[in-house]
């Protein structure tokens, strides 16, 4: 256990002896530097430097209302809300500062990420700046911790678009996951998946450890062409998704063409693909509305050309 605390406290800025000596605190409160050094065995001066250094940080509280000086820890959550305030204070102060000095978001690259805290925090950030529409597939942990902001996004009124691992629902979202008794089994796969793809222009592939606190492997795209492809792909894979469902509940052709035409009008309508790729990459193609694909040629108009191409071959 005196591992386990030593290692939380190194995680919130105490050294190794620091740790030692606020834990020594907490055992024995309202003690001399000398006597702290007795119990951890190490030397009096660096246990008063320990000390300075521990009361600098505002973890330990000085008595010297009598001839000797004792000290005493705060107790931890005291000591944690206080840093977190002081931690907002400073980032207030730190993004007002480089406010001016900051650009836009990466224009193209593809960026490897090392925590978990950067992978939730992407995801989020591709959330709150979704103009069009957005793709999940995630396993039920991160799905959990993602809901609240999953929701906001629809709220703003963005598609979205979410294969899950469980029985699970999302007011405003479309969902493709398992009826119940009908999951797959996880428990194969060593940590979550959390994959997302936003407006055909940037997507997020993550593998998280289980524990939750570190990843296997998370790699978040800002390529213009391959956000393209990427969106493309998780779409299909949802769109297949669905459809296996469906054909399992013996759904009719007919029963089924009516929804995967409105998901594809949602999701994969002309406009949004318009909007997401650099200028010159499509052509200036007919479009009869809004986000709506050129119309097919009649069936009489494909069967005259059919013989025109059989005449000239």
């Amino acid at each position: 256990m005196r591992e386990k605390l030593a290692s939380l406290l190194s995680d919130v800025g105490f050294t190794g002896l620091e740790a030692s000596v606020y834990l020594a605190l907490l055992r024995e409160p309202c003690s001399t530097g000398y006597r702290i050094a007795q119990l951890i065995g190490k030397p009096a001066p660096n246990i008063y430097m320990a000390l300075d250094s521990l009361r600098a940080k505002g973890a330990v509280m000085v008595d010297e209302t009598s001839r000797t000086k004792t000290y005493s820890g705060l107790p931890i959550a005291a000591y944690l809300e206080e840093k977190r305030r002081h931690l907002e204070e400073k980032q207030r102060e730190f993004e007002h500062e480089v406010a001016s000095l900051e650009t836009s978001t990466a224009e193209s690259g593809i960026f490897r990420l090392s925590s978990v805290d950067q992978v939730y925090a992407r995801v989020r950030k591709m959330l709150e700046g979704a103009r069009n529409a957005v793709l999940l597939d995630v396993f039920p942990g991160p799905m959990e911790q993602l809901r609240p902001d999953i929701a906001k996004t629809v709220k703003r009124g963005i598609h979205v678009f979410i294969k899950a691992y469980r029985p699970t629902r999302l007011k405003g979202a479309d969902m493709v996951c398992p009826d119940e008794g009908d999951a797959p089994d996880l428990k194969l796969w060593n940590g979550d998946w959390l994959n997302v793809a936003v407006d055909c222009c940037e997507s997020l592939y993550s593998f998280l450890k289980p524990d939750g606190k570190g990843v296997h492997d998370a790699i978040w795209n800002r390529n213009r062409y391959l956000g393209m492809m990427s969106f493309n792909g998780l779409m299909f894979e949802l769109m297949l998704t669905r459809m296996v469902h469906l054909l399992r509940q013996d759904k009719t052709r007919k029963e089924i063409a009516p929804e995967f035409r409105e998901l594809s009008c949602r999701y994969m309508a002309l406009a949004l693909w318009r909007d997401a790729v650099p200028e010159g990459w499509m052509t200036e193609w007919r479009q009869d509305g809004p986000g709506k694909s050129p119309k097919p040629a009649s069936r009489k108009v494909r069967k005259r050309k059919g013989r025109r191409q059989k005449e000239e071959s």
